[in-house]
């Protein structure tokens, strides 16, 4: 029992702002089968939507394509798309993503596998390395405590466990959102280290490249940025502004040479736009008040989401991560919310991270007023609760539901609250 307070509360205070510079051997035994249960978690087959997604269709095709024509002629993929949609009444799933397209067409070449087994892979491992990065994050900012809590409460998530089972692009941006958003609190932390630049620049370039939802992820980060230089909570540095607008004008520069050019990008992106309004499936299930994406966490995840709720009543300015995170999910939040036909929860599977720290600096907190021992039977029993109310829902709504698409329609058939 000694040895599990240790590697728990370790050398110093369990919420520690302090970056740590050794992990314990204890810790490190228990991060490995944390680790190794979210990964089975999510290689092991349980979907119970056992067809082929429409997103997942289109995806497999444009990869078919590319292996076609070859990797290095991509754009002639692009151009076939435009030359298609441009005659189409209505909008799908555009070939621009070649941030997901070309790594999982790469994958199918070099392996062999199918389209659709390639986005898989792609999907796949990039939902483990998210889980990998959530472990480092929650070590860097909050020690082996805080490292060994969220990564439990990541490891069991439903929506990661689901996306990471099927060929869509979701957990794939989610990685490269996550990673966007601790490479600028390791820029704002330490404004001298050149790799924690380079490797922002990259990710912000990678997430842009992906999705078009990057632009609210990119929204989130400038105000988070922002915020945090006027209160002095980190520090911006002029490579840290030029680095954030000229990553993403890069990629948007690679995506209108695909295209054609800006022009033709722009107005293919407008077109786009229109055209998505009137698709009958966003117009019926995609679109809600703004407050959906909490009612939809709230059915997916109820008690991470309560605890993190309580967390952001209780936020200090001496919890610099707690305020990091926090700024992100709220500014990301009110901008996709403000977003009309296009909400779906798997659009914002980045929110997990955030969501689960909140909710484990919640746990943090309340342990704090027992004494060591019971503070460590406190947080052990309420992780496993977690996992378990955790583990029921991905059941519920994933594996027995059968849900692709988690809209709030579909959890709130697969939880028996409509017909």
């Amino acid at each position: 029992m000694a040895r599990m307070e240790t590697a728990l509360f370790g050398r110093a205070q369990m919420d520690t702002q302090a970056t740590p510079h050794r992990l314990g051997k204890w810790s490190l035994v228990l991060i490995i089968v944390i680790l190794s249960g979210g990964i089975f978690l999510r290689t092991w087959p349980t979907s119970g939507f056992r067809n082929v997604g429409y997103d997942e269709g289109i995806y497999s095709t444009y990869v078919a394509m590319a292996q076609k024509d070859g990797l290095w002629n991509y754009g002639d993929v692009v151009r076939a798309y435009l030359e298609s949609q441009a005659k189409r009444p209505d909008a799908i799933v555009p070939a621009t993503r070649v941030g997901f397209l070309v790594p999982a067409a790469a994958v199918a070449e070099i392996t062999g596998l199918k389209p659709l087994a390639a986005l898989h892979a792609v999907s796949l491992a990039s939902s483990i390395l998210l889980l990998l990065a959530t472990a480092v994050i929650g070590f860097r900012q909050g020690g082996d405590a805080r490292m060994l809590v969220l990564t439990s409460l990541m490891a069991v998530a439903p929506l990661q466990i689901h996306l990471a089972q099927r060929s869509l692009i979701d957990g794939y941006f989610a990685f490269w959102a996550v990673l966007c958003a601790w490479f600028l609190w390791e820029n704002l932390e330490s404004a001298r280290q050149k790799g924690w630049l380079a490797a922002y620049g990259f990710s912000l370039f990678a997430l842009v490249l992906t999705k078009e939802n990057a632009a609210f992820v990119f929204l989130a980060l400038i105000i988070v940025s922002a915020a945090f230089a006027f209160y002095k909570l980190g520090r911006v540095s002029l490579r840290l502004v030029l680095v954030s607008v000229i990553a993403p004008a890069f990629a948007v520069m690679c995506l209108a040479i695909l295209a054609g050019g800006a022009g033709e990008w722009i107005a293919f992106y407008r077109s786009f736009v229109q055209k998505s309004a009137t698709l009958g499936y966003p117009v019926r299930f995609q679109d809600g008040a703004w407050y959906r994406y909490f009612v939809d966490f709230t059915l997916l995840s109820p008690c991470v989401v309560a605890l993190a709720l309580g967390a952001l009543f209780q936020l200090r300015k001496e919890s610099k991560p707690d305020i990091f995170w926090s700024l992100f999910l709220g500014v990301s939040f009110a901008a996709m919310s403000s977003v009309p036909y296009g909400m779906s929860l798997r659009f914002a599977a980045y929110w997990d991270l955030p969501l689960r720290w909140l909710a484990a600096s919640q746990l943090l907190q309340m342990s704090r007023g027992f004494e060591r021992r019971w503070a460590l039977a406190l947080l052990m029993g309420s992780i496993l609760f977690l996992a378990s109310v955790d583990l029921f829902q991905h059941w519920r709504y994933f594996v027995h539901g059968g849900i692709y698409d988690p809209v709030t329609f579909e959890l709130l058939r697969a939880s028996k609250l409509i017909k």
